[in-house]
């Protein structure tokens, strides 16, 4: 399995309009690993383009290149959950501001990274 990189895809960063929004998961080591091999997009219908850089977990939108979600992790014994998510909210690059659709909209990508199904 490759493993995306931040050079792999046109990426913007993070503006400085973002927000922290709330995800309590947990995740196996194993889990982790799945998770921060990201995803680099291979059709047009692939809408996301998703690598890690410790300790922090970049999900940018593929055609566009702008980060929606920075996901921070921590090691916690043999696990390792979540710590801090941020979430852009720069009406002029996303213009979503329910709070409940962003952590349903990251937990599905996560999930999707966990077990290998995106599903739009």
């Amino acid at each position: 399995m490759r493993i995306a990189q931040r050079d792999d895809w046109k990426t913007e960063p993070m503006p400085c309009a973002s927000t922290n929004i709330t995800l309590e998961k947990v995740y196996s080591q194993q889990e982790f690993e799945r998770i921060t091999a990201g995803v680099i997009p291979e059709h047009m219908e692939n809408k996301w383009f998703i690598f890690y850089e410790a300790p922090w977990l970049y999900l940018h939108r593929s055609w566009t290149g702008l980060c929606i979600f920075q996901v921070r992790f921590e090691v916690v014994g043999e696990s390792v959950k979540i710590a801090e998510v941020q979430v852009n909210r720069d009406p002029a690059q996303y213009s979503n501001t329910d709070y409940k659709y962003d952590v349903s909209m990251l937990e599905m990508l996560l999930d999707y990274l966990v077990n290998n199904r995106l599903r739009y």
